[in-house]
């Protein structure tokens, strides 16, 4: 007789805070990653402005605790980013480096080096090592090899050890005050 297989919970539906439950679905996870930015915004604008009552970033901290808070944001992220959903962002920055640079790529030397900044798995470049180096970092890492890094608080590198490429992966819409949205690229100079 046949073992009868457990049925799998969605990621999303994981964490025991939340009092909210949905689906595995697209629109789920889409929903939820749409409106932690949508408050991760509101909560950047209500810190900056002495005006506002503390009251409204409190209830915009329990909301976004209500969803699953940073944790569940990014397990909807990795769910959102997975194979069968498309895949990550390395996988449109391989095409876009093969079919505009095959030239340069073919003949380096050394290989290029990408800052990965979102990363939800530590590997996503691992097949293309030959002529990729990848250095993967998240606020929230969801695996031991992403280092545990706020983009916006890295100091610039050596000059030696400066990044060919930055890649952001839903990082843009979750920086919240819109300053630091434009400070974006000071590792790149």
């Amino acid at each position: 007789m046949a073992k009868k297989q457990k049925k799998k919970q969605p990621i999303t539906s994981q964490n025991p805070t939340s009092k909210t439950k949905f689906k595995q679905s697209r629109v789920e996870t889409a929903r939820l990653i749409r409106r932690f930015h949508v408050l991760n915004k509101e909560l950047a604008k209500c810190r900056a402005d002495s005006e506002t009552p503390k009251q409204r970033e409190v209830e915009i901290l329990k909301e976004m605790d209500s969803l699953g808070g940073l944790d569940w944001y990014q397990k909807a992220s990795k769910l959102g980013q997975s194979k069968a959903r498309g895949g990550d962002s390395s996988k449109w920055l391989i095409q876009t480096l093969k079919s505009h640079c095959k030239e340069s790529i073919d003949s380096t030397t050394k290989p290029i080096k990408v800052l990965d900044v979102g990363a939800v798995a530590p590997d996503n470049y691992k097949q293309y090592s030959s002529w990729i180096t990848a250095k993967p970092i998240d606020l929230n890492p969801q695996h031991p090899d992403i280092q545990k890094q706020d983009f916006l608080q890295m100091k610039p590198p050596a000059e030696d050890s400066k990044f060919d490429i930055v890649c952001l992966s839903l990082v843009v819409n979750f920086v919240g005050d819109p300053k630091d949205r434009g400070n974006l690229g000071h590792l790149l100079n």
